[in-house]
């Protein structure tokens, strides 16, 4: 009943926040932390499953296996070192040394999972948990979160968002360079500021779905719903299954999520999905000490790091956890962990260091093109304020009111100012946050907590005016849920030891309802309040997108002008690739323009340019002028 209470004055609390925070906010939320904590202090409604506890030393169980893996670790790291050279000397022109790279990859993981059949513990350990649910019914359920998932990813997936953005734009174009030149294998895209590894994806989509902007988009779409499950794995390990499916349904749904998994840029979900696929395997390396789970969870890591530059604060996440979980064991449990972690540790550090390899030898190489993002985007070297220090302190303030009270303010990452999350998550992302704050002590809370608030830094430490950034922060994004699921979690174990003993589906009925909530919410979010905004609209490019649109459209007999707003934009050079070449109009051009007698003129100016445009109408009174208009509220 307290835990009811809790969450009824942490949604009052939530309410209260449009108009800013206020006292009103600031009573419901403090009455529902202290409620909240005070009916559930004692460890007994600690929802987080127990992990069995392995100790000892190692054995060789299979000699001829443990030399193999040697071996194949061994030549894991020639190949890389080959690579390596290869790509030092020749690239972006090095073709061959990718095969070098994968063929490296999958030797370091067929050696890993070799290495556990030739080497155990001494002692077996304790089993891991029954499972909560049945595989079935599990499977079953994700099914089910998977197909609402790619509901909110794909509906009117051709029409929203309307434009094509910069960097997606520049992105195809780099892809079906790719695709044209088979020695064209680069690193890095300087015109994105990112690895390559995306743009190998999207030229992957544009041979299955064509070179469209909706096949780049289906790239993010994809790690999207991928997010979904490996935010199922994540809540798996943590909580069990059913608390896993909660976690998934709660990704699937987000507006958050949902906007970064339409909108084709390598930074969209990929941090999200990277950093949820690290901690679940993180996590069952402990459960399981299998050498396999190391090295999956060094792959996933090395992946991080070659897509958004938000992954690379989220590695010291990882490593503070491990580092923490070894001094606690130590300090409660009198033993360190067993010889099995430290190896698998070196393990996970290997497959890291091989999958990231071709970034570091770039980085390595070019260091100003690889570090220039970051550079021009910190903080504390660019910003207007006469006290960047001041400005920095704002900017942790704007990013941790950003999830309940004032979102980012781009339109293309949210509904302008909205909050990240909706309202029920919101409220139950404080509830989260104030119990693993009271049980910060135990490793796997100190990581949902770590995990929050250092996936905020890419955001706090970036440029002010455009703070919060949701998009550098999306790093917190999957912490924030797995908070938001924590709470849940804890009313749910709270239920199982009162009335859950003679109703034990009960509890899931209020719950239910809760999440079927949270769907609508944030889909009334995305599909109708951000679909219908004009900033949102107009925030993909969308003047360069409707001046490629009419170039593509312009026949053999009529000469295109366009101003220089327009001209050489990637959106016009990837979606108008195919048209005749057309003139630049300057800033210094003036009317009456030299047009070719006998042929017809198309002439697009931008919105700055009206004076153009009326002096257009006094000088040809006979052709035909239109303006183009949002389908919604805004200027031409």
């Amino acid at each position: 009943m307290l835990g009811i209470v809790a969450v009824a004055l942490a949604w009052l609390g939530q309410r209260s926040l449009p108009a800013g925070v206020n006292f009103d906010a600031w009573l419901f939320f403090g009455a529902a932390v202290i409620i909240f904590l005070a009916a559930f202090w004692p460890a007994r409604f600690d929802p987080l499953l127990p992990l069995p506890v392995r100790r000892g030393g190692l054995r060789v169980a299979e000699a001829w296996s443990a030399r193999v893996a040697a071996g194949l670790f061994a030549i894991a790291l020639l190949l890389t070192l080959n690579a390596a050279q290869q790509l030092w000397d020749l690239e972006p022109f090095a073709p061959g040394a990718w095969w070098w790279h994968l063929a490296a990859i999958g030797s370091a993981l067929g050696g890993a999972f070799l290495l556990d059949r030739g080497v155990r513990l001494r002692a077996p350990g304790e089993p891991s948990p029954a499972p909560d649910l049945s595989t079935r019914q599990t499977l079953a359920w994700l099914a089910l979160i998977l197909g609402v998932a790619a509901f909110f990813r794909l509906f009117r997936f051709d029409s929203l968002p309307f434009g094509t953005w910069y960097d997606e734009a520049e992105s195809g174009l780099q892809a079906m360079r790719i695709l044209a030149d088979a020695n064209f294998r680069p690193i890095f895209d300087g015109a994105t500021h990112g690895a390559a590894h995306y743009l190998y994806l999207v030229a992957g989509a544009f041979k299955l779905a064509g070179v469209e902007t909706q096949s780049i988009r289906l790239v993010s779409a994809g790690m999207g719903l991928l997010a979904v499950v490996a935010a199922y794995l994540a809540g798996d390990e943590l909580f069990g299954r059913r608390m896993g499916l909660v976690a998934a349904f709660l990704i699937a749904v987000s507006s958050w999520a949902v906007t970064l998994s339409r909108f084709g840029m390598y930074a969209t979900m990929s941090t999200p999905l990277f950093a949820l696929l690290s901690v679940a395997f993180a996590l069952r390396s402990l459960r399981t000490q299998r050498m396999a789970d190391y090295a999956l969870t060094g792959l996933w890591v090395g992946l991080g790091l070659c897509f958004y530059t938000s992954f690379r604060l989220f590695v010291p996440v990882l490593g503070l956890f491990f580092v923490y979980w070894a001094v606690h064991g130590r300090l409660r449990m009198r033993a360190w962990p067993p010889a099995t972690f430290w190896l698998g540790l070196a393990v996970m550090a290997v497959v890291a260091g091989i999958v990231v390899a071709p970034l570091a030898v770039f980085a390595l190489k070019h260091p100003d093109l690889f570090w220039s993002r970051i550079e021009t985007t910190f903080i504390l070297a660019n910003t207007a304020a006469s006290d960047p220090w001041l400005a920095l302190w704002e900017n942790v303030r704007r990013h941790l009111l950003m999830f309940n009270v004032i979102g980012d303010p781009n339109g293309r990452h949210n509904l302008p100012g909205n909050p990240m999350l909706d309202a029920v998550s919101a409220a139950l992302l404080v509830l989260g946050v104030a119990y693993a704050l009271r049980r910060v002590l135990q490793p796997r809370y100190l990581l949902l907590v770590a995990w929050l608030f250092i996936g905020l830094l890419p955001g706090i430490l970036s440029l002010d005016f455009e703070a919060p950034q949701s998009l550098r922060a999306n790093g917190a994004l999957p912490a924030a849920y797995l908070l938001v699921t924590t709470a849940l979690a804890v009313l749910l174990r709270a239920w199982a030891l009162a009335g859950g003993r003679y109703y034990p589906r009960a509890a899931w009925w209020p719950v239910g309802a809760l999440l079927a909530l949270t769907a609508a919410l944030n889909f009334n979010t995305y599909f109708d309040r951000q679909a219908n905004d004009f900033a949102a609209w107009n925030a993909y490019s969308t003047p360069e997108t409707l001046a490629a649109r009419l170039l593509a459209d312009v026949d053999e007999n009529t000469d295109a002008y366009v101003t220089s707003f327009f001209h050489g934009h990637p959106t016009l050079r990837f979606l108008a690739r195919s048209t005749r070449p057309y003139t630049e109009l300057s800033t210094v051009d003036q009317f009456p323009l030299p047009f070719v007698p006998g042929r017809s003129a198309l002439l697009i100016l931008n919105a700055e340019s009206r004076d153009l445009y009326d002096e257009a109408k006094l000088l040809y009174p006979n052709a035909t002028f239109a303006e183009m208009t949002p389908p919604l509220d805004g200027p031409p």
